[in-house]
């Protein structure tokens, strides 16, 4: 037997006992072609949705499928490496349970991965792709800014689509496995470093059972995966950006601190208005740089972290308050003093406050996602 040839299809479900006989009849169907498949066999992993699932699944006596009942684990993503991890095949199929997904498209994923594709899937973006009418404005909408989101990490026009297809010796190969929310596909692209992926086109279907699960939590857990990736492939990058657009938000910080310590305290000396807005200024930056510039640190100790911060912080404070008391008079103001003191002391700090900051405060340059 051509080892290529045995399929792994893998359906995540949860209350989808309603959709799961008509998809294992069309996958059955798809089952009896011998041209490119000679065994398929299907495990549904069901997040335990007390639907009956199980018993609708037994009821069709199908010893080529098999229920995998979750009942601590939840999540689309967590279900379907679940499945993965326990399916025997050398190619593995992952579709949704809704009847979205058409199983008539199995043979071109297994076609395409037998060409040598590292993965594959199911495209509405491509010629001879598409979706039903009355899809929904604001679903294509969502989908087509989500696929936005992900060109960061591959090209393809479908990136968002949960029919995917990969190698058991590719899968074999992922690292750092972390996903969130529902889009699975991404993750894998990702961490199995696919670099030859085939979009298969498909007609993406309408949900007819059930009712649909994309919802603001799902989209905002997507935003959070998307974050996580951008993390893990490219570190420094996702580190240096957050931290200069953090510092540039401290310099308004500290003007506008200034701004309103001379309208509301004017009897306070010019040192002292500095001082607090510059103390206030380095919380700021502080909070931000550790929860998104240098988040693999938040598992660290916060208060040496603070004091390590602000001791790196002293030698740009300490030029940004003198040259402000120096030019705040009557001719430039505090704030407009403070304007020019801070971008002086940004300048004079920036390369060595990030190196000492990523390296001594916030412990090892190991990123954890």
């Amino acid at each position: 037997m051509n080892g290529d040839r045995h399929v792994t299809v893998i359906v995540p479900a949860y209350q989808e006992a309603e959709s799961l006989p008509p998809l294992l009849e069309r996958i059955a169907a798809v089952r009896s072609d011998d041209t490119v498949i000679e065994i398929l066999d299907v495990i549904v992993v069901n997040d335990e949705s007390g639907d009956g699932t199980q018993a609708a699944v037994d009821a069709l006596g199908l010893d080529w499928v098999q229920v995998i009942t979750r009942t601590e684990e939840r999540g689309l993503s967590s279900a379907v490496l679940h499945g993965l991890a326990a399916a025997q095949g050398d190619i593995l199929i992952v579709m949704d349970a809704d009847l979205s997904h058409p199983p008539e498209a199995i043979p071109a994923f297994v076609k395409a991965l037998q060409r040598g594709a590292d993965f594959a899937l199911g495209s509405r973006y491509v010629p001879g792709g598409s979706t039903e009418d009355g899809w929904g404005v604001l679903r294509w909408v969502n989908s087509k800014i989500a696929t936005w989101m992900a060109r960061p990490f591959t090209t393809v026009k479908d990136p968002m689509s949960g029919f995917i297809g990969i190698r058991r010796d590719t899968w074999s190969h992922a690292v750092d496995l972390d996903p969130v929310g529902y889009k699975i596909g991404l993750e894998l692209i990702v961490k199995c470093r696919c670099m030859h992926v085939v979009e298969v086109p498909i007609h993406f279907s309408t949900r007819q059972l059930g009712h649909s699960k994309l919802t603001l939590r799902v989209q905002l857990e997507y935003l959070q995966h998307v974050i996580r990736l951008l993390r893990w492939k490219f570190p420094g990058w996702s580190s240096f950006i957050p931290f200069a657009a953090v510092g540039a938000s401290g310099m308004g910080v500290y003007v506008g601190l200034l701004a309103v310590l001379s309208a509301f305290v004017p009897d306070w000396s010019t040192l002292s208005q500095t001082i607090v807005a510059a103390l206030g200024a380095m919380l700021w930056n502080f909070v931000l740089d550790r929860w998104l510039a240098f988040w693999y640190a938040t598992r660290g100790n916060i208060v040496k972290q603070a004091l390590g911060f602000m001791a790196i912080c002293s030698v740009p404070v300490l030029v940004n308050i003198l040259i402000t008391v120096s030019l705040a008079g009557e001719a430039w103001g505090t704030p407009l003093a403070g304007v020019v003191g801070s971008l002086v002391g940004s300048a004079a700090g920036l390369l060595f406050n990030w190196l000492m900051t990523r390296w001594l405060v916030f412990g090892s340059s190991k990123h954890v996602t």
